[in-house]
């Protein structure tokens, strides 16, 4: 396969799923529990993943947990900074869109940044070798642990909240 063709095809993921983490991110949106079980466990599988690379190369490794520290920090200010909101429709947050966008733009910029990097043979001598790139996973492990935290947050505050009546009980 040519490799433009890839090129294109893996950029437009990356663009689809920077525009769908962009738009979770913007406006209120309603508690949905099992969702956020389903995030936690996915995000949990792949930090699982990273970990066992990452015992092949500690830089890595430690990129990637001092991503998850600092991460997990702004997922505190984060929720913080998340308004929570009870309706006759059901539960709702409206969460910072500050935080979350920047994180996901940085993310998607350094994987450009890092492809591009590759692909150009003049760069690509000066830069680590592909998935051993500390500043790489300390970027993921800061959108990974703000996150986890984010969605654990979340999570506790749906069960905060009592099922609302139905319009049948008196």
């Amino acid at each position: 396969m040519n490799q433009a063709v890839i090129y294109i095809l893996i950029g437009s993921f990356i663009a689809w799923r920077v525009y769908q983490r962009v738009r979770r991110n913007i406006g209120r949106q309603k508690l949905q529990p099992r969702r956020i079980i389903v995030r936690l466990v996915i995000f949990c599988i792949v930090s699982f993943f990273i970990i066992f690379m990452g015992l092949q190369f500690p830089r890595v490794l430690a990129g990637y947990g001092g991503g998850i520290l600092a991460g997990a920090l702004l997922g505190f200010v984060g929720l913080r900074l998340t308004k929570f909101e009870t309706t006759d429709e059901g539960h709702f947050y409206t969460p910072d869109t500050r935080i979350g966008v920047a994180l996901s733009l940085l993310l998607a910029g350094r994987i450009i940044y890092r492809m591009v990097a590759l692909s150009n043979y003049s760069m690509a001598s000066n830069h680590p070798p592909p998935m051993q790139s500390p500043l790489t996973f300390l970027i993921i492990g800061l959108t990974v642990g703000y996150y986890f935290v984010y969605y654990i947050g979340l999570f506790v505050h749906t069960h905060d909240k009592k099922p609302l009546p139905s319009a049948d009980s008196p």
